[in-house]
């Protein structure tokens, strides 16, 4: 209730950008006017034929046309990751393990930011804090590379050292038996 007003601002020049709600806000303005815009329905129609006949993953390319290249830019970021991680592992056993920590992982880094900028909105709207614009070195591009790359490599790091936890069954023969003695 406390966020309503300013998460009902879709348009290009919201305060908080939330892009599936300018894609709900187009469609469901467009269908209560009575102007959709046909001609993109059409063409993502097309489009969504072409890519189901080259057996291409159609929802994922969909995602990749309304998020913001902020956002596909670090999924992209993520799958690079992802690919260095397999890459360097030893044998199967540890790229599973690798991937399932690199997933965990990944998945506390989305809902910590989700709940740190839900927690920034809401002390922002409240008006308990006010974010001065930023000048200089803080406000580049610059300054979001290095964090981009520092975040990269503490990502990496415990990634490149998780180790597969060896189980009985993964030992040869007779192992098992002189470890017990």
């Amino acid at each position: 209730m406390v966020l309503s007003k300013q998460l009902a601002d879709t348009g290009a020049s919201a305060q908080f950008g939330l892009p599936q709600a300018n894609l709900m806000a187009t469609l469901t303005s467009g269908i209560m006017t009575g102007k959709l815009p046909w001609v993109m329905i059409f063409i993502g129609v097309f489009m969504a034929l072409v890519l189901f006949l080259l057996e291409l993953p159609i929802m994922t390319i969909a995602i990749g046309f309304y998020l913001p290249i902020s956002t596909t830019s670090i999924i992209m970021i993520g799958s690079l990751l992802r690919i260095i991680i397999e890459k360097s592992a030893k044998d199967e056993h540890e790229k599973e393990t690798r991937i399932g920590h690199g997933v965990s992982l990944s998945s506390g880094l989305v809902a910590g930011g989700s709940i740190v900028g839900l927690l920034g909105i809401i002390l922002q709207v409240s008006g308990l804090i006010s974010l001065p614009d930023l000048t200089g070195f803080a406000n580049s591009n610059e300054v979001a590379i290095l964090l981009l790359i520092a975040l990269c490599v503490l990502t990496l790091i415990p990634l490149l050292r998780a180790k597969a936890a060896h189980h009985i069954d993964d030992e040869p023969a007779g192992t098992a038996a002189r470890q017990h003695k």
